[in-house]
């Protein structure tokens, strides 16, 4: 149904959101809780726990990614966020067919994983193509856009991690021989599929070039560096704190908060309603 606001968000993506918060929270309860666990509670035992640990924070920073779409009412508000977890959940499953071997394969906990990135990509596109193919033109009308300088800053940020997470997922020891311990060609493409997702959100909002339409999607850039600090730290003693790799990283994902900071003052109100 459309209004003068704007296309309100259709049940069935609506429904679908709200099953991919339980997918969320299982891998959060999983990987970012107990990432020593993974032999027994995980699609794959990931080691080192340190490498479990990360991909759980960025687990972690996605939860609201989907919570706030599922609030929302307005389509206009949540579809920066649609196709890059559309494609994160596509290189997640082109990983998982590549390495199938490594994967505890007939266990629950696979299965969860395995229908966790089959189901959404068709899903996500579908919905995306059919409430984009019903919304009114005239719901850009707000003129909130996005500063010239911040746009740069998404499109130079997100191209260049979104590049960093192809080459890594077609050529994954560009990552392996200088990463702060060890990866193995599996948690290097499973990587690049976290970094994907957050360059190509990046590049959607430059895109949409609209603060109000792109706050909800802040808080995973705000999250992303908290989270791994906190889940690095879990397990200090398995990291190579000296590593040049990973101070980048620090800095690429402490620039990428503060962008998630400028964009998210604001009516949060307006981007709910």
């Amino acid at each position: 149904m459309t209004t003068s606001n704007g296309l309100r968000t259709s049940f069935p993506l609506r429904a679908w959101l709200f099953v991919e918060v339980l997918f969320g929270v299982a891998a959060v309860l999983a990987i970012g809780v107990t990432p020593a666990d993974t032999a027994t509670n995980f699609a794959w035992h990931i080691t080192p726990t340190v490498m479990a640990s990360l991909l759980g924070a960025f687990y972690i920073t996605s939860a609201p990614l989907f919570l706030l779409p599922l609030l929302a009412k307005r389509w206009e508000m949540i579809r920066v966020m649609i196709l890059p977890a559309a494609l994160f959940c596509t290189v997640q499953l082109a990983a998982t067919f590549l390495h199938w071997d490594k994967f505890s394969v007939g266990t629950f906990p696979f299965y969860v994983w395995f229908a966790s990135y089959l189901l959404p990509p068709p899903i996500f596109v579908a919905l995306y193509f059919w409430h984009e193919k019903r919304k009114q033109d005239a719901t850009s009308a707000n003129q909130d856009s996005i500063p010239a300088w911040l746009r740069l800053a998404l499109l130079i940020l997100g191209g260049g991690l979104t590049l960093i997470a192809v080459i890594t997922f077609f050529v994954p020891n560009f990552l392996i021989p200088v990463f702060p311990w060890q990866l193995t060609p599996l948690t290097a493409r499973s990587l690049s599929g976290w970094l994907i997702a957050v360059g190509t959100l990046m590049l959607s909002m430059q895109f949409e070039n609209n603060k109000t339409r792109t706050r909800l999607a802040t808080p995973m850039l705000i999250l992303i560096l908290p989270s791994i600090l906190l889940q690095l730290t879990r397990f200090s003693s398995e990291v190579n704190w000296s590593s040049p790799t990973l101070w980048i990283g620090f800095i690429l994902f402490a620039l990428t908060g503060l962008c998630g900071i400028y964009l998210a003052i604001g009516n949060w109100r307006e981007s709910l309603t």
